[in-house]
């Protein structure tokens, strides 16, 4: 019985020894860069690829994104397939090749003479699964986001694991992982009816916590994030009943002297106005006349529209009362200082601004976007409405300029949602916000279809509008990050 049992543990050991002598552990792994330097220290993280791969014609230049692996291990070492596998933001696992092979190469100076070298094809990460699946890439791509991470492996055992966040600068220092805080508010077309996309209360929920998801993963280019869906922001709201009055609208000019009148039911307001007066001055004097005694409605000057001499003004009324022309006259009868009231109506269409009112928006949008201001300057407000009128837009967007009183909103359509992946037009607006930016790169260059910023292109394919490029990160975090006048994005720890 004895020398069974001594028999078994003899056996039992050279097995083990073989397994040993099979999957010895290499003894150094290092991680290189796209032109083979070795990326190591506080450079020490993965990125999402931002460029099309050279199997598919790439003319941007090659991929900085791409890692390799060098393995190095004594000569016996089986070091030819590795298993490399991502996990989300939440630890979850999200893709793996499992046997991604590594091809005998030259070892670098410094290396024993008695070690064997391998390296692994160029590891590409990617947003989602329709450039992780296409033919050509499928072997050497992984879906990934940032706040996960990348980990390689070697017979079940951990080798390696590191952060998912933003690109490598020139000098080679990362952008890190930034958070942008988005609230979404849902627009019904009228008090109590649909909402403007998904049909009912739930799917509206599902179908834009889907749209966040296809733009935080495009976002994941320059390392942004927008939370965890679960947590996203989303709110169905009914159209608003506030009443925006506006002080000098469509001309700018000073007071030449007149009555401003409005009425609610039978209760009428007159205000005169003085020669030279501005229309913010008149906004402020009108705003204490409403309030009666209560609180005065708030008061905001708006950019100067172009032709503009003067910024117009306006006050926000609660909607409590319904204001209107008076019998007596129009809104104002001083000939240089026009009034207008506007409401929102989602019936015919969100009305939206043309050249000249880029920056101070539409009455309707102004009315809009003011009734839902939630007044946090780091926030971005994302409205959702059944359409823009005329039908030619899908998506605006208001960004901070100097002077401007409406910033950091996006405004689309249920089109907009409808055409996906072939315009990405939620993600391409918010673009708009995150860089400052209010034109596109093709507005009056080289037309770029590859770009998510670009101005015109519809194609849902891999090489459709979906890549943001170094400098566009770069200008990100100059206009927008933390450190910026108007941050929009925090900083949040990579592990």
């Amino acid at each position: 019985m004895r020398s069974r049992l001594l028999a078994a543990v003899v056996a039992w050991g050279v097995l083990v020894a073989a397994a040993v002598r099979a999957e010895p552990a290499p003894t150094e792994v290092r991680v290189l860069d796209w032109q083979g330097r070795r990326v190591e220290g506080a450079s020490l993280q993965a990125s999402l690829s931002r460029t099309l791969p050279e199997e598919l014609g790439a003319v941007a230049g090659p991929d900085r994104d791409a890692l390799r692996f060098l393995l190095i291990g004594p000569p016996d070492s089986s070091l030819e397939a590795l298993e490399v596998l991502t996990s989300n933001a939440q630890g979850r696992p999200l893709d793996v090749i499992v046997s991604f092979h590594a091809e005998p190469v030259t070892c670098p100076d410094g290396v024993a003479p008695e070690q064997v070298c391998r390296q692994t094809p160029a590891l590409r990460l990617v947003s989602d699964a329709l450039e992780r699946n296409h033919p050509a890439l499928k072997a050497r791509s992984l879906r990934a986001e940032v706040g996960g991470t990348l980990r390689v492996g070697l017979a079940g055992r951990r080798l390696l694991e590191m952060a998912v966040a933003g690109p490598r600068r020139a000098q080679g220092s990362p952008l890190g992982r930034l958070r942008a805080r988005l609230r979404v508010l849902v627009l019904r077309a009228r008090a109590g009816g649909a909402p403007a996309v998904g049909g009912t209360d739930v799917g509206a929920r599902r179908l834009m916590a889907q749209e966040l998801a296809s733009t935080a993963a495009l976002w994941g280019q320059c390392g942004v994030e927008l939370g965890p869906a679960e947590k996203a922001s989303i709110e169905l709201v009914d159209p608003p009943k506030t009443q925006l009055l506006t002080v000098g609208c469509g001309l700018g000019q000073p007071a030449t002297g007149g009555t401003v009148r409005l009425q609610t039911g039978r209760k009428t307001l007159a205000l005169e106005t003085h020669v030279g007066e501005s229309p913010v001055s008149v906004a402020l004097r009108l705003a204490q006349a409403l309030a009666a005694g209560g609180k005065a409605p708030a008061v905001f000057e708006n950019q100067r529209a172009g032709g503009d001499a003067l910024a117009s003004a306006d006050v926000l009324l609660d909607g409590s009362r319904r204001w209107q022309r008076s019998d007596a006259g129009p809104l104002s009868s001083d000939a240089s200082l026009p009034v207008c009231l506007g409401e929102v109506d989602l019936s015919d269409g969100v009305t939206h601004f043309g050249d000249d009112d880029a920056f101070v928006g539409t009455l309707e949008e102004r009315t809009l976007l003011r009734s839902f201001d939630d007044g946090d300057p780091r926030s971005i407000e994302v409205l959702v409405v059944p359409e823009l009128d005329g039908g030619q837009r899908i998506g605006e967007s208001f960004i901070v300029s100097p002077g401007s009183s409406l910033s950091n909103t996006v405004l689309i359509d249920r089109s907009a949602i409808e055409a996906g992946a072939r315009s990405f037009a939620l993600a391409h607006e918010l673009g708009h916000v995150l860089l400052a930016m209010p034109g596109h790169p093709d507005d009056f260059g080289v037309d770029q279809s590859w770009s998510l910023m670009d101005a015109d292109v519809a194609d849902g394919s891999i090489f459709g509008p979906r890549r943001l490029s170094l400098a566009d990160c770069e200008r990100m975090v100059t206009q927008t990050g933390p450190a910026s006048l108007t941050p929009l994005l925090e900083s949040v720890p990579t592990r």
